[in-house]
C-alpha cells in the first residue's frame, strides 16, 4: 500500500529547455551586463530528481545570467567554491547553493541560464557500477536555459530554487553519456512536497526489472487529477511526461522504504509507483507497469493525511 504525507506551501514552476535546443530568441552575447545592485538579495539553489546509473553527477557552474523583459542580460559569476556541485547527493528536500545574497538589478526578468564548464571532464558522471566518465552537455556553453516570468525586488530578498531532473535529462548513446536538461525553477521560499511509504513486497513483485529491493524502483508525478501514467519519451509531444521523479529508499530511522517528491506547486498531481525504471528509454515508448497509482492536491498551508 503506498501511504503518502503531503506537507505542502506555495510554489511557483516554470517551462525549461536547453538553451542550444529549438528555437532562442534571446542571445548571451553583446548585452550582458554586471548589476546595478539595487536589489536586496538573489539566491539560487539546485535540488535533482535521481538518475539510476549514477553514484555520483558533478556537474561545473561558471556564471548566471538573467534576461530582463525590458531587454539585456544581467552576469552573475559563480563563486569558484560554488561551482562543482554533485547532484546526484540533491534529492528530495535537499538542495545546495549556486548564488547567495547577490546584489542583483530589482526588475522583471524572462529567462534564466545557468552556464556550465566546457573544460574537459569538467562535468562527470561516477557510475553506480564503477568509474568515472564525461558528461557531455551539447550547448552548456551557452547556458542550460529556462524561460519564465520571475521578478526581483529591492524591498525584500529573493530566493529561488532550480530543479534538475536527471532521470528525465541523461542519455546513455553507446559508451557516451549526453545531458539534454529537463528543467524547472520554484518560487524558493514557497513549495510543497510529498512524502510516503511503500510496502517492500512491492519492490520486489515477479513483474519487477529484479528482484533486488533497492534498483529500479521510482515514483513519477503528473500534473493534474486522473493522469494514466506513461514513460518518459522526449521526442514525443504526444507522450505525458511526469513533471518530476524520485527514487524509492529505505529510511534507517522508519525501518521503511520511504520516497519524497519535493518542490511541487499548487495543484492536482497524479503519483504512481513503478519498479521498471531501468527500462525508460527517453527516446521511446516503454512499456513501464505503474502500480498505486493516486490523485494528490498540494494545498496552501496544509498537511494532509491519504
Amino acid at each position: 500500500m503506498l501511504e503518502k504525507l503531503l506537507q505542502p506551501f506555495l510554489a511557483l514552476a516554470l517551462t525549461a529547455a536547453l538553451a542550444a535546443c529549438g528555437t532562442d530568441s534571446g542571445s548571451s552575447g553583446g548585452s550582458s551586463g554586471t548589476s546595478d545592485g539595487d536589489g536586496s538579495g538573489f539566491s539560487l539553489r539546485l535540488t535533482d530528481a535521481p538518475f539510476d546509473d549514477a553514484a555520483r553527477v558533478d556537474i561545473t557552474f561558471t556564471e548566471v545570467r538573467l534576461k530582463k523583459v525590458s531587454g539585456g542580460w544581467v552576469t552573475i559569476p559563480v563563486n569558484a567554491a560554488n561551482q562543482k556541485i554533485n547532484l546526484a547527493a540533491l534529492q528530495g528536500t535537499k538542495s545546495e547553493a549556486l548564488l547567495s545574497g547577490e546584489d542583483v538589478d530589482a526588475d522583471d526578468y524572462e529567462e534564466l541560464r545557468l552556464i556550465v564548464s566546457t573544460a574537459a571532464m569538467a562535468n562527470t558522471i561516477e557510475l553506480s557500477s564503477g568509474g568515472v566518465v564525461e558528461l557531455k552537455i551539447p550547448g552548456g556553453s551557452s547556458g542550460l536555459k529556462i524561460n519564465g516570468n520571475f521578478s526581483i525586488s529591492d524591498m525584500r530578498p529573493t530566493s529561488m530554487v532550480v530543479d534538475i531532473d536527471l532521470r528525465q535529462s541523461i542519455i546513455k548513446a553507446g559508451p557516451n553519456y549526453i545531458m539534454r536538461p529537463v528543467l524547472r525553477l520554484i518560487d524558493g521560499d514557497n513549495f510543497g512536497h510529498v512524502r510516503g511509504k511503500v510496502d517492500s513486497a512491492l519492490l520486489t513483485a515477479p513483474s519487477c526489472s529484479d528482484a533486488q529491493v533497492d534498483t529500479f524502483n521510482a515514483v513519477y508525478v503528473y500534473v493534474g487529477h486522473n493522469v494514466s501514467p506513461d514513460d518518459i519519451n522526449q521526442r514525443s509531444n504526444l507522450n505525458v511526461d511526469p513533471i518530476t521523479t524520485t527514487n524509492i529508499t529505505y529510511d534507517t530511522t522508519t525501518s521503511e522504504y520511504m520516497y519524497e517528491a519535493a518542490f511541487l506547486p499548487l495543484g492536482d498531481y497524479t503519483i504512481a509507483f513503478t519498479c521498471n525504471s531501468d527500462l525508460d528509454d527517453l527516446d521511446a515508448d516503454d512499456n513501464l507497469q505503474f502500480f498505486n497509482i493516486q490523485n494528490v492536491t498540494v494545498q496552501v498551508n496544509d498537511t494532509m493525511f491519504l
